[in-house]
């Protein structure tokens, strides 16, 4: 039995790589030539999920050849399109092979008379209108975007799913999710704000790192009085910090208007809050009516939960590591 849950959990993670497990980038920007420059941002991490299909209009054809390189983080296309004298006004833009599973792709558009930015594409509206003289630019874009990232953040949800179930009450619950709030509303808002410098990829594979802590931790007897057993908030705290970051990372690869960079800092803060919120909330409901059906088999899904959840972060750990090493070698 246990050996077929530990095949299914490393086939379900490695399964993850087959398809987007982290946002992507394009962004567009237009000179005064009405030359039309490019820019495709795809995360190393799913290097092995395929290329997006961007489909611009007919009109469009390359003018120089593409290049393609790569930084500590992503896989970089860079093209150079010319669209007519018109350029895009009153365009579309496609990506033809998003997926449901997919989190989606960033688009950014700037232009002298237009400009978008943070328009997320996912795969139940998989195209962007191009429209003139509007500003699309608005601190509630910042707002989706962090119940998008909080909610197809698996790492994320894996953490607070196990804090969910290390909590004993309903006061020991609001303590602990509090506690993960405030600090990882701390470390990112220091991000953000040029007070904290961290290398990505180290930052991801110790989050990998603390949600198999925590695993590790809930699979201990109840009779072993750990720091996590007993104070649940200070160990939220701690690893909140990290998790905070980690969600810097994605406004760091979104970009914050200079002018906006307050209002969109607490709008995304709050976006992360209100999809966490809505997470537990379904946590919650899906324990207390399983509770209500039967107590027969809890400890045997609880342990089961606890496997998956560990074997998974195990699986990222490893990768993420690699990643991380990779870096330093070539520092």
């Amino acid at each position: 039995m246990i050996k077929k849950l530990l095949f299914l959990c490393v086939f379900m993670a490695a399964s993850l790589s087959a398809h987007q497990t982290a946002l992507s980038y394009l962004e567009l920007n237009i000179d005064n030539d009405m030359r039309i420059e490019v820019i495709v941002k795809k995360p190393l991490q799913d290097m092995n999920s395929d290329d997006l299909k961007i489909a611009f209009p007919r009109s469009c054809h390359d003018v120089l050849p593409a290049s393609k390189f790569a930084n500590e983080r992503f896989f970089i296309l860079k093209r150079s399109l010319w669209c007519g004298e018109n350029g895009l006004d009153g365009e579309a833009i496609w990506i033809r092979n998003l997926l449901e599973s997919d989190k989606g792709v960033v688009f950014r558009y700037e232009s002298d008379d237009a400009k978008i930015e943070n328009r997320l594409i996912t795969a139940y509206e998989p195209y962007v209108l191009i429209e003139k003289n509007i500003d699309q630019k608005s601190s509630f874009a910042y707002l989706w975007l962090g119940v998008e990232h909080i909610l197809l953040g698996i790492d994320h949800l894996l953490f607070v799913l196990a804090l969910l179930l290390l909590v004993t009450n309903i006061k020991v619950l609001v303590q602990t999710i509090t506690a993960f709030t405030v600090a990882h509303s701390i470390t990112l808002g220091l991000a953000i704000l040029g007070f904290l410098q961290f290398s990505v990829p180290y930052v991801e594979t110790m989050i990998a790192l603390s949600i198999i802590f925590l695993a590790r931790e809930l699979l201990i007897t109840s009779e072993k009085k750990t720091l996590s057993h007993t104070h649940p908030w200070i160990i939220a705290f701690v690893f909140g910090l990290l998790h905070g970051l980690g969600f810097a990372t994605v406004l760091f690869d979104v970009g914050l208007a200079p002018e906006h960079i307050v209002s969109s800092l607490l709008f995304f803060n709050l976006g992360v809050e209100l999809g966490q919120l809505m997470f537990i909330a379904v946590v919650l409901g899906i324990i207390w009516i399983f509770k209500k059906i039967t107590t027969k088999y809890g400890e045997l899904v609880r342990k089961t939960t606890l496997y998956s959840i560990g074997i998974v972060a195990a699986y990222w750990f490893i990768e993420r590591s690699l990643l991380f090493f990779n870096q330093i070698i070539h520092i």
